[in-house]
């Protein structure tokens, strides 16, 4: 083995605790080698935690544009549950009534009230082709919301990519929703001729339209604004420096303690590098003055 001070080599059976070329406690040596080692370690990899605690922050609680924005998913939530159109019998031994919301849908046909339905198309298959056509458009509806939802969660990657991609999603939406607000708004027209069905409008789409025109002005005004996190430079820095360090082009051993340092940093690591000196002269004048 080698001195991990001097690099002298030791021989196997030298059982001496102090190096013979140096005279430096190989035990000790040691042990504040691997320290040193932890530290650079440390601070190389911390520097990540960091940059995605600064990303996370930015994207979600940064500002009230940010705040809002998580308000109006909420909402466009809420919004897509409230029906667009509500289709019901008019024929006494069927009965059956249907909402177009999310929840109507999912009741529709968990209970089979959409199947019984969409059997009358034999008779009424204008009226049966709107409803298709309206439970198309608040399915394509739901998959924006659900795209600009997982645009918003995997902002905190990269929030302006993601106010992009919602931006671009909320403009389609907003068009599904005025094709959804047309067909609701001719639902209940329609449906008064037919002799088996009645239609009455809902809030649905245009609560939905309200939302997407919502989220669209929010994420216009973050890339407008260039939002960005806040990120030190000296912490892009170690993150480079460290995938380095893991991929074997730079030893740990070969960097100095601290690796990177801020001018704050530095003032705060003198300061109680000095703050440790002194209580050490402090302890020791008291040893001596006890002698």
């Amino acid at each position: 083995m080698k001195c991990p001070k001097c690099g002298g080599e030791i021989g196997r059976f030298e059982l001496s605790p102090n190096c013979k070329h140096c005279g430096a406690n190989i035990f000790y040596s040691q042990q504040k080698t691997l320290l040193t080692r932890d530290a650079k370690k440390c601070e190389l990899e911390y520097a990540s935690f960091r940059i995605m605690v600064a990303k996370l922050k930015n994207a979600f609680v940064g500002g009230k544009l940010q705040i809002l924005r998580i308000v109006a998913m909420i909402c466009a939530i809420g919004a897509i549950m409230v029906p667009f159109a509500t289709v019901r019998s008019t024929v006494s031994v069927i009965d059956a009534k249907f909402s177009f919301g999310a929840l109507g849908i999912f009741n529709g046909f968990s209970d089979g009230t959409l199947g019984v339905i969409f059997n009358l198309r034999e008779y009424i298959p204008s009226q049966v082709g709107l409803c298709l056509a309206l439970l198309g458009l608040i399915v394509a509806i739901f998959l924006m919301g659900f795209g600009v939802f997982v645009a918003l969660v995997l902002s905190f990657l990269n929030i302006q990519k993601s106010a992009k991609i919602t931006r671009i999603l909320s403009v389609i939406g907003g068009i599904l929703c005025i094709g959804a607000s047309v067909v609701s708004i001719l639902t209940p027209s329609v449906m008064e001729k037919s002799g088996f069905l009645e239609g009455s409008l809902g809030a649905g789409s245009f609560l939905c339209l309200l939302v997407f025109v919502v989220i669209f002005i929010l994420n216009h005004l973050i890339i407008k604004k260039n939002i960005r996190p806040e990120i030190k430079q000296v912490d892009l820095d170690r993150k480079a420096l460290n995938k380095k360090v893991k991929s074997g082009e730079v030893s740990l051993d070969d960097l100095p303690l601290p690796v990177f340092e801020t001018e704050e940093e530095k003032i705060a690591r003198l300061k109680r590098e000095a703050e440790s000196k002194a209580l050490a002269e402090k302890g020791k004048a008291g040893e001596d003055n006890g002698r």
